[in-house]
């Protein structure tokens, strides 16, 4: 028996453990923008996602010895779409999610003055556990955004966010250091988006500075 319990516990240490990381989409209230207008950007526009920005998964492993044998997954599912909408809500007047890229044709019967299209770029999340000191979580993330109306681009640009976080944690808490780390590089990335935006000329072609 004793035996037995022995090769559980050992056989435990070996695999490890999965530490699941949390992602909650990023709350419009902590966006800051910076920008020269007091109005949005006026007009109706659509906002289409690439396939990517909803099924990005990562599996992160520590990348010393201490906490080696265990693994962080995450899963971003709909939290980026979220944080993304969020964040278009505070610059333009009237944003509306479609599915899909919509043709000149629908783009003339619904009204729309341009069409904002979002994709991933790079979502790279690490974690580093120290002995003693607990754990430190990183992430780099961006968006490749691009903006036109029927006759052409109006913006094109991407924008990007990084945040460490540190927590004095065993390995445990890599999954929180992981996980506030990506909502502070996704915040990050949303505040330059809607500040370049709502800053547009392009996007504001009848109003002066």
């Amino acid at each position: 028996m004793k035996l037995s319990i022995l090769t559980v516990v050992v056989a435990t240490l070996i695999s490890g453990c999965a530490y699941n990381v949390p992602v909650q989409p990023v709350s419009a209230e902590s966006i800051n923008i910076y920008s020269s207008y007091e109005n949005k950007v006026p007009g109706q526009f659509a906002v289409v996602f690439d396939e990517n920005i909803r099924n990005v998964n990562r599996e992160v492993r520590p990348m010393t010895g201490v906490c080696g044998p265990h693994s962080y997954p995450i899963s971003l599912s709909d939290s980026i779409a979220v944080s993304v909408k969020h964040t278009l809500d505070l610059v333009f007047e009237q944003p509306v999610e479609l599915a899909t890229m919509p043709a000149s044709e629908t783009m003339k019967k619904l009204g729309l003055r341009g069409v904002v299209l979002v994709k991933m770029a790079d979502f790279s999340p690490m974690l580093v556990c120290s002995p003693g000191r607990g754990c430190s979580g990183s992430t780099n993330i961006s968006f490749g955004v691009n903006i036109s109306s029927i006759n052409g681009a109006l913006l094109g640009t991407l924008v990007s966010g990084s945040k460490t976080i540190d927590v004095a944690e065993s390995c445990s808490g890599g999954a929180r250091a992981l996980s506030e780390s990506i909502t502070g590089a996704t915040r990050t990335a949303l505040e330059r988006l809607a500040t370049e935006a709502s800053n547009s000329l392009k996007l504001r072609p009848s109003e002066a500075r």
